[in-house]
């Protein structure tokens, strides 16, 4: 007799990883993978690990019940054959970059929701996040905000010292001269 698929053992073992890995991760992605293939999910995996995060590949069947396991209410529905799952840690604009991108270059690939610090975003809200400036650049933006206007202060009395020296140089002429 052929037996086909995983074993019961197999399915546990793979929903206690997936646990493990939703309780580890603040962020993750849940993907439609569609007729991408493994080259192309090879490369994405890639991209993934630079922002220090993850891409695993599962049966839509083995990660609802490792997302029940987590009491995650709201896995799309509608999702077909195998899903995928990014993981990732810190700022959750890099990998939806990445993901969006890489959708954007895989027919069949799309992002069906996603799980920042336990709340659930729509399809739509994830292209929004990949839209918004990185952590970084956000934290830039504001120091440069704060730093604007003492820079300016710092202009003005520089720019009345700068007075202040010129009348006491041209003073100076006048008595030397005189």
């Amino acid at each position: 007799m052929k037996t086909t698929g995983l074993s019961r053992v197999s399915k546990e073992i793979i929903i206690r990883e997936l646990d493990k890995e939703l309780k580890n991760y603040s962020t993750y992605f849940v993907t439609q993978q569609g007729k991408t293939s493994a080259f192309a999910l090879d490369g994405l995996r890639t991209r993934l690990r630079k922002t220090k995060g993850r891409y695993i590949v599962v049966k839509n069947s083995l990660a609802k019940k490792a997302f029940e396991k987590n009491k995650i209410e709201k896995l799309p529905e509608g999702l077909s054959g195998t899903c995928g799952i990014a993981f990732s840690n810190g700022d959750p604009v890099a990998p939806s970059k990445i993901l969006m991108e890489f959708a954007k270059a895989n027919e069949g690939f799309a992002v069906s929701s996603a799980y920042v610090s336990g709340a659930y975003m729509a399809p739509e809200q994830v292209k929004i996040l990949a839209t918004l400036p990185s952590r970084e650049v956000l934290l830039s933006r504001v120091i440069g905000g704060i730093q604007a206007p003492i820079s300016q202060f710092v202009n003005v009395l520089s720019g009345t010292l700068r007075k202040v020296v010129l009348v006491l140089d041209a003073v100076a002429k006048k008595k030397g001269s005189a």
